[in-house]
């Protein structure tokens, strides 16, 4: 099987691109299909529109999507203007274990440092525990002081990395 690779998301993939990103985020728990926010994790064609939408494909299948955002930019939540910021991170259930949202995690920092970023932020639901393994071992500080609540039922964690 070939390396998974990571390149922008086609028009033709946004329907999966945003099925798979709700399915990943309901494979951990913390979001099901009827969740207020379902509808924004299903509208990829936004993340594609107003920032960068990345996908890892292996042999013609979306393993995973991260979306990277600029600083100042529509999608930007926590980010400082010299920050970029890693969004919607999600890897297929059945992906899960191979590397690919550290493969996605990676791209958006080496695009980060190609832009002069000084640094790159994020947010990471309360229970996507795997994910905070991940940007820790990836050198991310918690930074408490930007944690945050987008509505009442959904607590956010921030991480940061300097660059």
């Amino acid at each position: 099987m070939a390396a998974p690779v990571v390149r922008p998301a086609r028009p033709d993939e946004l329907e999966a691109v945003g099925r798979l990103t709700l399915a990943a985020y309901a494979a951990d728990g913390g979001m099901s299909p009827e969740h207020p926010y379902a509808a924004t994790l299903l509208d990829a064609g936004a993340r594609a529109r107003d920032a960068e939408l990345l996908v890892a494909e292996e042999s013609g299948s979306v393993l995973g999507t991260v979306t990277f955002v600029r600083p100042g930019t529509p999608f930007s939540e926590i980010g400082g203007p010299d920050e970029a910021e890693v969004r919607t991170l999600a890897v297929a259930p059945e992906a899960r274990g191979r590397g690919v949202g550290r493969l996605l995690s990676d791209e958006c920092v080496r695009l980060a440092r190609a832009e002069g970023c000084r640094a790159v932020v994020l947010s990471s639901g309360t229970w996507m525990t795997a994910a905070h393994r991940l940007y820790e071992r990836m050198g991310f500080v918690r930074v408490p002081e930007r944690d945050w609540s987008p509505r009442p039922d959904v607590d956010l964690i921030a991480y940061r990395l300097t660059l």
